[in-house]
This record gives structure tokens, sequence and C-alpha cells, in this order.
């Protein structure tokens, strides 16, 4: 029995990279919290890639896209990442990040 891993690739939509870029703008200059902000895409970086090789660990949410994949919720501090598994590539799509207290469905 072979127990290799499966790792998945990762890739950010444009959506994605422009709220990662303008939560961290969004805190380290309104806040004037730059090392906050590190932390937060430190944080955040690892989570993502910790999602390789167990893409399945959070749970689903009721968000379907026009497509009708199924997304998939992390919370990291105060912010959620929204994601989908495409199983035939072996990617993980990080869709979105929104701040928690904002209504993300």
């Amino acid at each position: 029995m072979d127990s290799k891993k499966e790792i998945y690739e990762i890739e950010f939509t444009e959506d994605a990279r422009d709220e990662i870029r303008d939560i961290y703008e969004y805190i380290s200059k309104n806040l004037v919290a730059e090392e906050a902000a590190k932390r937060l895409m430190r944080k955040m970086r690892q989570s993502v890639m910790d999602l390789a090789g167990s893409p399945k660990i959070y749970m689903k949410i009721e968000k379907k896209d026009k497509r009708k994949r199924e997304f998939r919720r992390m919370v990291i501090d105060n912010f959620v990442v929204l994601y989908t598994i495409d199983e035939n590539k072996k990617t993980i799509y990080i869709s979105h990040m929104y701040y928690g207290r904002k209504n993300y469905l």
C-alpha cells in the first residue's frame, strides 16, 4: 500500500490577491501596524500552504458560484479565506479573503 500523501497545487485568484493586498495595506497604513500586517501575512501563507496536503480539512459552506463549485472556509484570526478544490487538476483555488465580520455569503 502506498502511503504517499497527495499534494495539491495552490493558486490565488486575482480577486484574492487584490483582497489580500488591500487587507495588508489597511492594517499596515491605516492602523499603523506594519508588524501585525506582516504577522497576519505569514500566518495566512502557512495556513494556505498547509492546505496542499489536507485540502478537505475545513468545512464546506453554503456558497456556490455559477459553476456549482463548492467552497470551503478557513478562518485565520479575524479573517475568512474561501477556497475551492479541483480534484481533476489537484489544485486548490484561493478565491477570497474577507474580514470575518463582513457578510461573505
